[in-house]
């Protein structure tokens, strides 16, 4: 079992963890364009264009900046959890304590999954605690009054029972989110970790294979060596012996089988020297 990733291992985590950062980066636009548009939208039920358009600016401002000016931080995707966190706040508001508005944060947290960083569930469970105890506080003891002013928390009964229910129902998807999300990284991890491991056996299998073939190469070179040094001497020794023989005799045609001879034994000599020189090359 591996204990610590490796290099190759770690850079195409790396990578891959950057690229899905990229990809879900992508997704988010398109998630907060339509937040911001629906916010636009549901201005018109009661008139909360301020807050419809305020509110929902000051999130993508939020957003946007925090990615832009901390690049190579993660902080911007905590932020993103907290402006959707407020953008549930905010519609509640704009639909005077609709209930329904409520299920706006389980969107937000299914959305956050993309990330696999469970650890972005935590300021979203936070925010939405607090805000759900602080405004249910508000509604049923402080503006309690049908005819003052209005928090706008929920239209529906929201005592301490409900209360309770509310927060442990919302705290369970939130945490059944972050398990998946952390799932998701751990299985991505392993999986590229057994993508690694294949690799590197293959790798492992080339460099042998090469090994071997250098190996069975190279007693290739050195028995080709060999050889042509154990025939250089005889067929020097032919040449030689030839060349003698012309000197000690005055036969027309013996000279002419000689001759044949030394010719015949001149284009062994050279075939041997050649060979002996590109062994000699391949041996260094």
């Amino acid at each position: 079992m591996k204990t610590k990733a490796s290099l190759n291992e770690q850079d195409y985590l790396h990578n891959f963890m950057s690229t899905m950062t990229q990809k879900s980066d992508s997704i988010i636009n398109y998630v907060l364009a339509a937040y911001f548009l629906l916010g636009v939208g549901l201005s018109f039920k009661y008139d909360t264009f301020e807050i419809g358009a305020g509110v929902g600016t000051l999130n993508l401002l939020a957003y946007y900046s925090a990615k832009f000016f901390l690049k190579e931080s993660k902080f911007y995707q905590y932020v993103l959890s907290v402006v959707l966190a407020i953008f549930m706040a905010q519609y509640i508001y704009q639909m005077h304590g609709l209930f329904e508005m409520h299920f706006t944060v389980f969107i937000a947290s299914t959305i956050l999954i993309i990330y696999q960083n469970w650890k972005l569930q935590i300021p979203l469970t936070l925010l939405v605690v607090l805000h759900h105890v602080g405004l249910a506080y508000l509604q049923n003891f402080v503006y309690n009054d049908t005819n003052g002013l209005q928090v706008y928390f929920s239209q529906v009964n929201f005592d301490l029972e409900t209360l309770i229910i509310h927060v442990v129902l919302a705290a369970v998807v939130f945490f059944m989110n972050g398990y998946w999300a952390y799932y998701f990284k751990t299985h991505s991890q392993n999986h590229i970790s057994k993508i690694s491991d294949e690799y590197e056996l293959e790798n492992m299998k080339l460099a042998s294979a090469k090994y071997s073939s250098m190996s069975a190469t190279k007693d290739y070179n050195d028995f080709i060596h060999r050889t042509t040094l154990d025939l250089k001497l005889p067929v020097s020794s032919v040449l030689k012996l030839i060349d003698v023989s012309k000197g000690h005799t005055d036969n027309d045609q013996l000279l002419t089988y000689l001759d044949m001879m030394r010719e015949s034994a001149k284009k062994i000599d050279d075939l041997v020297n050649d060979i002996h020189v590109k062994s000699t090359g391949a041996r260094s």
